[in-house]
């Protein structure tokens, strides 16, 4: 296996040498060179052979031709014509089924695009919260029409799944990865490719605390961390065949390269080991611009890929199914259910640490220099719309390139910052969304374990999320509708949930918009819904006066309510003075009832 692991490396190296080869062959000088060729010039007198006469024998057939074609009528404005375009160059952001089942797909040359990943399980285990979470950010970069660069970020923290060995034990994994993919074979005409994929891999890797042991300690019970860092790595040769264009198969053969003994306190294997395996998948259209995503891959062995309470090793196959949108050229989303936990192409194979459980996956993609979807511009008043409320959203989105950003503070001392970006002008990334809920004094009385998991002293949450717009007037739509989906933890308790709200606008005339919000809260200490209600009242062109109320539906059936006063610099700059009996402005504080008022500010900005 050794042996294996190094002509691994040496593939690596040869890729690289062979695509920067490939790249001074095109640019060198000597093949720009012109060479010149004298041809014989060739008179022919074959046009005086032709017998010129009119179509059908009429002589104004081509006449009233020409007279109907100059009434075709051009598109009524840009936007139709945009739309056209973007339709038309519209392709698939799809480069790879799983990070271990890359497709024999590529960028052009300088293209690159994004991806944020997010799985998770659908609980928490022993740990609670609403799940174990594994983050990770992707880069893709066209080095030639044939090879394609793509780097992986990936970091999870969290206790096991289950109790080993009747103990709670944390584990930390953090990989930075570089893969390689070069095209050997595409013959168009059988419409069938092949590509040597390999990747090299910095694993940090940890378990065990003060407080709990290490997994990788069979030999006592002592507590203590354990800390290891591995160089690991993966080869794989994707065969894809097209059957048509609705329908293409995938047959992936590969091997990945982790270690099998860590540390001096095993006995025998106390890791995973290399593994070869076989993989297999499909994609296939069911919709217009959604693709039905499906895999199944079986490791072959020597190595493992699944250890349960006992932390003893075996191997289970590797399921995913899902659907891919490309919503327009810019942006792409999946979503899947799955078995597979790390989200590396060495690590893809494993399972979530102690079990064997399915997990959802949710990823987005951009690709920044594809064609957008065009939007109207937003009116004056709108604009001063889009800044958002205070504990009820609004469905409007900043335009394309544009940062958000708000600050709040209030009177209990409730801090929150946020930065979104408009990757599209029908998606916001919200990037930042952090702060800590001070002196909550819940108006419920059946919210103990909520309180003490998310609103306790010390609590430090922090979100990531976005927001999709599904209907907006700008593209002649009745109303603003967008889905909002964020998700995050305490860095206090270590616990997350889920929230997510559909949202609805309506600008009812020049001086009022109302909001219509149902949201919900899902974790493994509670999950409930919610309702909120919100408008926009414009006492002048720069003065706005925004009335909120939220309910949720739990056990104690929560009211709150807020009225805000918006003063607006200029379209990108307003402040908001507000009061308000919400716990707070950040999402479930949204839902939840004080006892006490509380008077706040808010900062808005759009650049």
């Amino acid at each position: 296996m050794r042996l294996v692991f190094y002509l691994f490396i040496f593939s690596q190296l040869l890729n690289f040498v062979s695509v920067f080869a490939d790249k001074y062959t095109k640019e060198s000088p000597e093949s720009k060179i012109i060479k010149w060729e004298k041809i014989q010039e060739k008179n022919s007198n074959d046009l005086k052979k032709i017998i010129w006469k009119s179509y059908k024998d009429d002589e104004s057939y081509f006449q009233n031709k020409n007279e109907e074609s100059s009434e075709v009528k051009k598109p009524e404005n840009s936007r139709v014509e945009n739309n056209y375009k973007s339709q038309r160059k519209l392709t698939t952001s799809i480069t790879e089924l799983e990070p271990y089942l890359p497709l024999n797909k590529f960028l052009d040359y300088g293209n690159f695009q994004t991806s944020v990943r997010w799985k998770s399980s659908f609980d928490g285990g022993v740990s609670g919260g609403t799940g174990q979470q594994n983050p990770s950010f992707i880069f893709d970069y066209g080095m030639s029409d044939s090879s394609l660069l793509t780097i992986y970020i990936t970091g999870a923290d969290d206790d096991l799944y289950n109790l080993v060995e009747g103990q709670r034990i944390n584990y930390y994994w953090q990989n930075y990865a570089v893969s390689f993919k070069k095209k050997l074979l595409d013959e168009k005409d059988s419409n069938f490719g092949l590509s040597l994929v390999s990747t090299l891999e910095y694993w940090r890797h940890a378990s065990g605390s003060e407080t709990s042991k290490s997994i990788y300690n069979q030999k006592d019970n002592s507590f203590g961390k354990d800390k290891f860092e591995s160089l690991i790595g993966s080869l794989s040769l994707p065969f894809s065949k097209d059957f048509s264009k609705q329908f293409k198969i995938l047959l992936v053969p590969g091997i990945t390269f982790l270690p099998e003994e860590l540390g001096n306190k095993g006995i025998g294997k106390n890791s995973y080991g290399n593994n070869f395996y076989l993989g297999s998948g499909f994609i296939t259209d069911i919709a217009k611009e959604v693709k039905l995503l499906v895999s199944y891959t079986t490791p072959i062995g020597p190595g493992n890929n699944y250890f349960d309470t006992g932390l003893n090793y075996s191997r289970k196959s590797i399921y995913s199914y899902g659907l891919g949108w490309d919503i327009n050229p810019k942006i792409g989303i999946e979503g899947k259910i799955t078995n597979s936990y790390g989200a590396s192409p060495s690590t893809g194979l494993l399972t979530i640490p102690s079990d064997n459980k399915p997990l959802y996956s949710a990823n987005i993609i951009y690709k920044p220099y594809e064609e957008d979807t065009y939007l109207e511009p937003l009116n004056e008043k709108d604009k001063l719309t889009s800044h958002g409320g205070i504990t009820v959203n609004n469905a409007l989105i900043p335009s394309s390139g544009t940062s958000q950003i708000y600050f709040n503070y209030d009177s209990k001392g409730n801090l929150l910052g946020f930065y979104g970006y408009s990757l599209s002008n029908i998606f916001q990334l919200e990037l930042i969304n952090m702060g800590s809920f001070e002196d909550v004094n819940l108006a419920g009385n059946k919210q103990r374990n909520l309180y003490s998991t998310y609103l306790s002293e010390n609590n430090f949450n922090y979100r990531l999320g976005g927001k999709l717009l599904i209907f907006s007037p700008q593209k002649d739509d009745l109303f603003w509708m967008t889905v909002r989906t964020s998700v995050g933890r305490n860095d206090d308790t270590n616990q997350g949930y889920l929230y997510s709200e559909l949202i609805n606008t309506f600008r009812l005339n020049d001086r009022v918009a109302f909001n219509l919000s149902p949201k919900y809260f899902f974790s493994g200490v509670e999950s409930f819904g919610g309702l909120g209600v919100s408008s926009y009242i414009n006492l002048l062109d720069n003065v706005q006066i925004i009335p909120e109320v939220n309910t949720s539906f739990n056990n104690d059936s929560n009211f709150n309510s807020t009225i805000a006063l918006r003063y607006s610099y200029s379209s990108e700059k307003s402040i908001d003075l507000y009061y308000s009996n919400a716990v707070g402005i950040q999402d479930v504080g949204q839902l939840l009832e004080d006892k006490e008022y509380r008077i706040g500010f808010k900062l808005n900005f759009l650049y």
